[in-house]
């Protein structure tokens, strides 16, 4: 005889069968990554770590090791890849940064109580370089690189664009193609660019009456094209007779800086970073600003990372080599 309060239970196959179903499915770790990715803003950065996550599972799988769950990570895959980076001969920054991203999906997955430790902690990475391999322009290749481009094209009126936006403003090439109208405004009396920098960091530049100018004709020049531009468009524009509904490709800002070069004859390994590069030497060289004021105005969090940018300046005039005379009498 049933108690007065138990419940009378029905079977339901129905219900019995999405259990069954749930029991039996297999857990993708593009799921963890893609809750892993929400904490994020910027879709370079989402972009980013979707590439350096897959180039480790990847790595995984090659050795028959298919990871579905992050707490199936081990120390030794994580050495097992750093070493194998580092035999390809791949530059320490790349390798240190595809490492930091498999250990910031780790520290999220015990954070989120999906692992009880950090298996990684105790793996050391390689050390960065100090000097980075970038070159930079000199100032009369500046002005060339600039001056070059045929004003009579869209073509060549975009390319100028992109060269005055990196050579006076340091910009990174994904920061140069996210760049809309509304990014343009004025802040406490300064005509101001808005950028949105690596780590969804937001940085503020003043526009000066050269760069102001070259934005004014350029933006005037669509506009006698018949496109009218509105504030959440990108500056840049690709096309001739219509508006951009993406960003410009990074991959072409590339090419047209090393096809100026060798049109020119700068004989120099270039890219849009060594624009970059340029600049933040030429206002190290200078040394008519801080070097804390450069960092800001270039969006390091380090200024140890603006100093590894003096990519011209050898300081040979000030070298500790010109203060060795043995004849000299101690004071």
């Amino acid at each position: 005889m049933k108690e007065k309060n138990e419940v009378a239970l029905n079977y339901d196959p129905k219900l019995a069968e999405k259990f069954k179903e749930a029991s039996l499915k297999k857990t993708n770790i593009d799921d963890f990554v893609q809750e892993f990715l929400v904490q994020f803003l910027s879709e370079d950065t989402k972009k980013a770590y979707i590439k350096d996550l897959t180039f480790f599972f990847n790595f995984l799988k090659s050795g028959g090791q298919v990871v579905t769950h992050p707490s199936q990570i081990q120390s030794y895959h994580f050495q097992l890849y750093r070493d194998q980076l580092i035999s390809k001969g791949l530059a320490s920054a790349t390798v240190n940064r595809r490492l930091v991203c498999i250990r910031s999906f780790i520290k999220w997955a015990v954070s989120s109580r999906l692992m009880e430790h950090n298996p990684l902690d105790a793996i050391k990475l390689p050390k960065v370089q100090t000097e980075s391999p970038t070159v930079a322009f000199d100032d009369e290749e500046v002005v060339e690189m600039i001056n070059s481009p045929d004003l009579s094209t869209h073509k060549g009126r975009t390319h100028r664009m992109v060269m005055v936006l990196l050579f006076n403003l340091g910009l990174r090439r994904s920061e140069l193609t996210h760049i809309t109208l509304q990014d343009f405004f004025q802040e406490r009396g300064h005509f101001v660019l808005r950028i949105y920098g690596k780590g969804d960091k937001v940085r503020l530049i003043p526009i000066n009456n050269f760069v102001y100018q070259e934005v004014k004709n350029y933006t005037d020049s669509i506009k006698n094209n018949g496109i009218e531009l509105l504030p959440t468009d990108y500056l840049i524009q690709t096309e001739e007779l219509k508006k951009n509904t993406r960003p410009m490709d990074g991959s072409t800002i590339y090419r047209t800086i090393q096809n100026y070069a060798h049109k020119l004859g700068i004989n120099k390994a270039v890219s849009p970073h060594s624009c970059r590069a340029t600049v933040i030497s030429h206002l190290l060289d200078t040394q008519l600003t801080p070097i804390r004021d450069v960092a800001t105005f270039a969006g390091h969090a380090n200024i140890t990372t603006t100093e590894r940018y003096d990519k011209r300046r050898k300081n040979l005039d000030k070298s500790a080599a010109y203060m060795v005379d043995y004849g000299k009498k101690k004071a």
